[in-house]
């Protein structure tokens, strides 16, 4: 088993997450998906055997959820242990919606 992390600008919300699992489960040889809206991040166990990192990334990008591409929006700020949005710093939370979530 091998493993890949990707930063996941566009998987902002809960139904990314979903729509991100949704796609990667009907890729043989992905074993463990894990994908969090809040830290935009995406981490796969995967059989290299079966799939490689450039099918994982087509998928992605095919499904509207291209990884490592842009920057991470503002609200997020990382720190030397972890990803903090800060959301009560700004006082609003705005949110737009992916074109592939309408479709």
């Amino acid at each position: 088993m091998e493993e890949l992390i990707f930063e996941m600008p566009s998987m902002y919300g809960d139904h990314h997450v979903l729509k991100v699992r949704e796609a990667l489960t009907e890729i043989e040889g992905i074993k463990e998906i894990y994908a969090s809206s809040a830290w935009k991040q995406l981490m796969i166990s995967y059989d290299p055997k079966l799939v490689n990192p450039a099918e994982i990334e087509k998928v992605l990008t095919e499904a509207g959820y291209p990884p490592n591409e842009d920057e991470a929006p503002f609200l997020m700020h990382m720190t030397s242990t972890k990803r903090d949005p800060q959301w009560e710093l700004h006082g609003v939370r705005v949110t737009q919606t992916n074109p592939a979530d309408l479709k």
